[in-house]
């Protein structure tokens, strides 16, 4: 009885859905639009670097004009990126995403100066072959662009800071792609649709097949107890119990 109890149990738990963020007070936000910057402060005057499209930022808290939120904080061995975004750029979702941040690690392509500041102004070298792991991209001052990131040198040293888009090799920057609402709405009802159709269909061969279980099942009764008109009725009952 124990092992019938236990097994309905596992078989209901494994129907119940995955927790939402909703439930686990986790809230994450996507970036829907390209553009979409990272502030350093909650005035949205210092920005930090672009977000990538498509992608996700958990939100910590929510003020007036901007969210305080955290970005690339699933891997607790690199740092993730604390600051703001405009409240204009909010986009919540209920539940927690399968992929919220780009996984791409660049390489440097030569010896190159690595700003750990927004102004410029704190510097380190980078040498050729040290990887990158990518944040998102900023434009300067001068009109280049820079790569924001978390840098392992080829000497083991790690660093978080900018580095220009030349330094390293070609790459693409990663969106994730980010399905139309009015395709998604008209897949949704084609589904139900055709969901209503095949319960439509399941229901009606059900019902043809109760009616002709019925019918046989009458005329098989009909057939057993319908006396025969040759057979007198004593001679009926006693057929079959003495022998000539």
């Amino acid at each position: 009885m124990r092992k019938l109890i236990l097994s309905l149990l596992i078989v209901t738990a494994s129907f119940y859905p995955k927790a939402s963020a909703k439930a686990d007070g986790i809230k994450y936000s996507r970036v829907m639009t390209d553009g979409v910057i990272l502030y350093i402060d909650s005035s949205l005057t210092m920005e930090w670097f672009v977000l990538p499209v498509g992608y996700y930022v958990k939100v910590i808290s929510v003020g007036h004009s901007s969210a305080k939120v955290e970005y690339k904080s699933d891997n607790p061995s690199r740092p993730s990126a604390k600051g703001y975004i405009s409240t204009e750029h909010l986009n919540i979702v209920d539940q927690t995403p399968n992929t919220l941040f780009p996984n791409l690690v660049l390489t440097v392509n030569q010896n190159c100066m690595l700003f750990k500041d927004i102004d410029m102004t704190i510097s380190e070298t980078v040498t050729q072959n040290s990887t990158v792991d990518y944040y998102g991209l900023t434009r300067k001052h001068n009109g280049e662009t820079y790569i924001y990131g978390y840098v392992t040198t080829a000497s083991g040293d790690k660093y978080v800071g900018y580095l220009p888009s030349s330094a390293v090799y070609d790459f693409t920057p990663p969106t994730l792609p980010i399905e139309p609402i009015e395709e998604s709405l008209e897949s949704q009802s084609a589904m139900e649709q055709s969901s209503a159709v095949k319960n439509g269909l399941g229901n009606s061969l059900q019902l043809v097949i109760i009616i002709a279980v019925s019918v046989i099942a009458i005329s098989v009764v009909y057939l057993l107890f319908k006396p025969s008109p040759s057979v007198s009725k004593d001679q009926a009952l006693t057929d079959g119990f003495y022998d000539e």
